[in-house]
């Protein structure tokens, strides 16, 4: 009977450290490496202006860059949902490794909410670009929706769309230059 609790005890244990594991791999993708620089390109065309007026095109770099940023986010949708389904609770919302990345990933959610919006538009005019990324944009906006359920993303980010001055993303504050 001891090793029958010894047995159910060390799996619970492994299970909980693969499982922080798993969300903190996640993140990482999110924050290093291709992933990273791609975000510095997104970040320009976000913050680089709303509109597309400026001189420089817009071209397959930065459509890469868009690609790939949202990729990383769908594996982050995928691996979540994974998460969920492997909790050892019932009531997945409650995993603590769920919460876990999800503190991680909010904000960066929340960035992205109006930045590949703004991108997206800035890729559609600027390089004449078709940006057909419908299955992709869709696991990332089921992220958003998600973060905003929990409380942890502004609602008036919207899927799709920057909702303008009302939205709350930075690019938005009277204080940038």
């Amino acid at each position: 009977m001891a090793a029958v609790v010894i047995a159910i005890v060390a799996f619970r244990s492994e299970n909980r450290r693969a499982r922080f594991e798993n969300a903190r791999a996640l993140h990482h993708d999110l924050t290093t490496g291709e992933v990273g620089a791609a975000r510095t390109i997104i970040g320009n065309l976000h913050y680089g202006g709303l509109t597309p007026s400026d001189s420089r095109r817009v071209g397959p770099d930065e459509l890469t860059a868009y690609f790939t940023v949202l990729w990383c986010f769908e594996r982050i949708e995928a691996g979540r949902t994974a998460l969920l389904r492997g909790a050892l609770r019932t009531d997945g919302t409650n995993d603590e490794a769920v919460g876990y990345l999800d503190a991680l990933i909010a904000w960066h959610v929340a960035e992205f909410a109006c930045g590949f919006a703004v991108a997206r538009s800035r890729l559609a005019t600027t390089a004449n670009a078709d940006v057909s990324d419908g299955s992709s944009s869709a696991a990332f906006w089921r992220l958003l929706q998600a973060m905003q359920e929990r409380g942890m993303v502004d609602p008036l980010y919207r899927a799709g769309s920057c909702p303008g001055p009302g939205c709350p993303c930075s690019c938005h504050s009277p204080s940038l230059p």
